[in-house]
C-alpha cells in the first residue's frame, strides 16, 4: 500500500467508539539499521459513536493530551513505513485531506514530544490494531476523569503486587561479607549497656573502619540471614503475637524486629533457630539491629547509606517460607 502525506485513517476504539490518525508526514530513517522510510503520525482529535467523515472538522486537529502527567502534549510519533512491520492496509482508508498549517511547520525531527512541536517527537515501535486508543483515553480524562483515575490506580496497584511478587520467587543475594568477619561484629554488641544505643556503638564503630564495600557486603549479609527467618513455621513461634492465620492480626514490623533478635545473640543461636523455628525467642525484639550498616556508612562517609540489596528481610519477603 502506497501512503502519501495527508492520508487518514480510521481506527477501532473502545466501547465501539472510533477515532483517527493521520500520516503528517513522510521522510528518510535517522538511522541506518531501520529498514525504509520512516513515517510521522499524528493521532487526530476525534472520538465519537460513528464513524468519521471527511469533512468532520475534528478530523483538523491533532490530539493533545492532558491526562494525568501530560500537559498539552502532541499525539505524534514516528513509525518505520516498513509494511512489514506496520502495514497501514489493515486500518480502514477514510480519504486524504490536505495538510493545515499547523501540520506543515511541524519539523520532521526526533524528540522526546514533550518540549512543543520544535522539539521534535519519539520514535515508537509496532502501531498496534488498536492504534489511536489514546484518544479515547483523553475523551475518558474529559469525560469521566474520577472513574478514570481509579481505574488506574487499581491496574497500578495490580501490577506493583504482581512485580512484587515476581521479585520475591526471584530473591537472591549480592555478594556478602565474609561469614567470620559478619559475625566478629555482631560479637561487638555490648550487653552490659542498658541504652539499645550504647550496646550498638561498639559495633557501629567497627563497622565503619571496614572499606565501603565491607559495609555495604555487611547489609546484604544482614538482609539475608533476616530473608532467611521470614518463615510461617517461625512468626508462628514468637509467643503472645504469634501468626495464628490469614483472618488474625499479625504485625509484621514486630516479626521483623524479634528476627533482628536472634541474629544479634550470635551465630550459634541464629544458626540453632533457623534448624528450629520453635526456638524462637518469646516476646522479645531487637530493631536497633537493622540501623547497624546506615549509622556505620554515615560514620565513614558523612551522607546516607544508599543501597538496595538482593533480598528483603520485610515479613513475607521470603516467598517459599511462606508457602510452606
Amino acid at each position: 500500500m502506497t501512503v502519501k502525506e495527508g492520508d487518514i485513517f480510521i481506527t477501532k476504539l473502545e466501547r465501539d467508539f472510533w477515532g483517527a490518525f493521520k500520516v503528517i508526514k513522510i521522510g528518510k530513517s535517522f538511522f541506518e539499521e531501520i529498514d525504509g522510510d520512516l513515517m510521522m503520525l499524528g493521532i487526530l482529535d476525534y472520538v465519537d459513536n460513528k464513524k468519521p467523515e471527511l469533512d468532520d472538522v475534528r478530523l483538523n486537529q491533532i490530539l493533545c493530551c492532558n491526562r494525568f502527567f501530560f500537559s498539552n502534549q502532541y499525539s505524534i510519533d514516528f513509525y518505520t513505513n516498513n509494511p512489514k512491520y506496520n502495514d497501514l492496509s489493515k486500518f480502514e482508508y477514510l480519504g486524504n485531506k490536505p495538510m493545515t498549517e499547523f501540520e506543515k511547520s511541524i519539523d520532521f525531527k526526533l524528540g522526546d514530544g514533550r518540549s512543543g512541536e520544535k522539539g521534535g517527537f519519539p520514535l515508537a515501535g509496532l502501531m498496534e490494531s488498536d492504534y489511536g486508543k489514546i484518544a479515547f483515553y483523553e475523551w475518558r480524562w474529559k469525560n469521566e476523569k474520577e472513574e478514570f483515575k481509579k481505574e488506574v490506580e487499581i491496574e497500578n496497584e495490580k501490577s506493583r503486587i504482581a512485580r512484587e511478587e515476581y521479585r520475591k520467587q526471584s530473591m537472591k543475594p549480592k555478594k556478602m561479607l565474609d561469614d567470620n568477619v559478619f559475625w566478629e561484629v555482631i560479637e561487638k554488641i555490648d550487653w552490659t549497656k542498658e541504652d539499645d544505643q550504647e550496646r550498638m556503638e561498639p559495633a557501629i564503630d567497627f563497622l565503619a573502619k571496614k572499606k565501603v564495600t565491607g559495609i555495604k557486603q555487611f547489609q546484604e549479609s544482614l538482609t539475608y540471614k533476616l530473608y532467611l527467618l521470614d518463615t510461617k513455621k517461625h512468626a508462628e513461634n514468637i509467643g503472645e503475637n504469634s501468626f495464628k492465620d490469614d483472618d488474625s492480626y499479625f504485625s509484621v514490623d514486630y516479626f521483623l524486629y524479634v528476627r533482628c533478635c536472634v541474629v544479634a545473640n550470635g551465630k550459634e543461636y541464629f544458626e540453632s533457630v533457623l534448624k528450629n523455628p520453635k526456638d524462637m525467642p518469646k516476646d522479645m525484639d531487637f530493631e536497633p539491629l537493622l540501623y547497624i550498616a546506615e549509622e556505620a556508612y554515615e560514620k565513614r562517609m558523612y551522607k546516607d547509606l544508599e543501597y538496595e540489596t538482593g533480598c528483603d528481610y520485610e515479613t513475607f519477603s521470603n516467598y517459599k517460607g511462606w508457602k510452606k
